[in-house]
């Protein structure tokens, strides 16, 4: 299995572009605290370290919404999911000082099978790009409704590598959710194959990352 120290997690996230503040008490239970101006994150690295085997990505958000069915839909075309958690008194869900609902979006990483560096920065981008979403930081398009869900064995995932080389050489860069639209996909599926084929795709910025076809001029 292998291993991260925080200071190595905290260096990913730097070198995504992104504020990373470590912190760290004396029996090594580390958080990474990825904060601006527009959003907040945290990665939980819990009590094991210093070399740790897992993190967990952590974004809350206060809605107005039913905090179930908002987690329902999000979780039908999101990689990191949505969660709700019930606060033992109330047996309610958890709800801001506003009286808002909170939704947590969680996702949990382990290091199983010698998970790469550039695995975990392309996993901590794509998180990071699911933030912004969440929070509202990218422009929602007015088609979305048009963009239906792909279903399983609707097409093969060369079909879809292809259609996205495809649009890629049309016009780049990208971002992932622009490639959806044209593709009347999900950003779930456009991002599998983009994060899964990194000798084919490359990327630019974080918010969201631009997406380009690998030796290409721009």
């Amino acid at each position: 299995m292998e291993t991260f120290t925080a200071e190595e997690i905290a260096e990913i996230v730097h070198e995504l572009g992104l504020p990373a503040e470590l912190e760290m008490d004396e029996n090594y239970f580390a958080t990474i605290e990825v904060k601006s101006e527009d959003f907040e994150w945290g990665i939980l690295l819990g009590e094991r370290g210093p070399f740790f085997t897992s993190v967990v990505l952590t974004a809350k958000k206060s809605i107005d919404e039913e905090p179930l069915a908002y987690a329902n839909d999000w979780n039908l075309s999101h990689i990191a999911p949505i969660v709700v958690f019930d606060d033992p008194a109330s047996e309610s869900p958890f709800v801001d000082e506003d009286g808002k609902s909170i939704v947590m979006m969680y996702w949990r990483i382990y290091f199983w099978s010698g998970v790469s560096k550039e695995y975990l920065s392309d996993s901590i981008a794509s998180f990071h790009e699911d933030v912004c979403e969440l929070l509202g930081l990218e422009m929602i398009d007015e088609d979305a409704d048009d963009v239906s869900l792909p279903v399983r064995g609707e097409h093969e995932p060369i079909d879809r590598l292809l259609q996205i080389q495809l649009e890629l050489r049309l016009r780049a860069p990208q971002s992932s959710r622009e490639l959806a639209r044209s593709l009347k996909t999900t950003k779930y599926e456009v991002n599998n194959v983009l994060y899964h084929q990194p000798e084919l795709f490359e990327k630019e910025g974080t918010s969201p990352p631009m997406w380009s076809n690998k030796g290409e001029i721009k």
